[in-house]
């Protein structure tokens, strides 16, 4: 492979890996937008509340209070659906015991050992020069600070 050949390939990853970073970038301000709207939902809830309350009446804020938190739950939603979307840009999956994140390949929390569920995650642009520790058992490459292999669950040394 040529050196212009192999500078062609670099810039073509080094775009690859901007663009993500934009697009994540980009959902992660959709996320805080969200969690901006939730506390303003729970503002309009306790105002509602309290303006029951101060006439007397803590029946005439239940239908208020139902609606925002409706609202509330749809802008969870909304945020769930984007934090997946961050996951598979990044190539991560969330365990569903403790919410670490790890590689899409893990068969096994980094941090907990519980398994992940098989699914179909395309992997992302890995990029060179990270570091990994593999397990002694199965081989595999985890994460520097996985507590348990991502592949076979076994438990990693540390160095600590």
């Amino acid at each position: 492979m040529s050196i212009f050949d192999k500078m062609k390939q670099g810039a073509a990853e080094a775009a690859r890996a901007a663009q993500q970073t934009m697009e994540t970038a980009r959902l992660k301000s959709q996320v805080a937008l969200r969690q901006r709207d939730i506390s303003r939902l729970k503002k309009e809830i306790g105002d509602a509340v309290f303006a029951a309350y101060m006439k007397d009446d803590m029946t005439a804020s239940h239908d208020a209070a139902h609606r925002l938190c409706q609202q509330i739950v749809s802008a969870q939603g909304q945020i769930d659906q984007l934090e997946q979307r961050i996951r598979a840009l990044k190539a991560l999956k969330a365990c569903a015991s403790c919410g670490r994140e790890a590689d899409h390949e893990a068969r096994y929390c980094p941090d907990c050992g519980a398994s992940f569920p098989e699914e179909g995650v395309l992997p992302a642009l890995q990029l060179e020069g990270q570091v990994h520790v593999l397990c002694g058992r199965c081989k595999a490459e985890n994460p520097l600070d996985a507590k348990r292999c991502t592949r076979c669950g076994s438990e990693l040394a540390s160095w600590q």
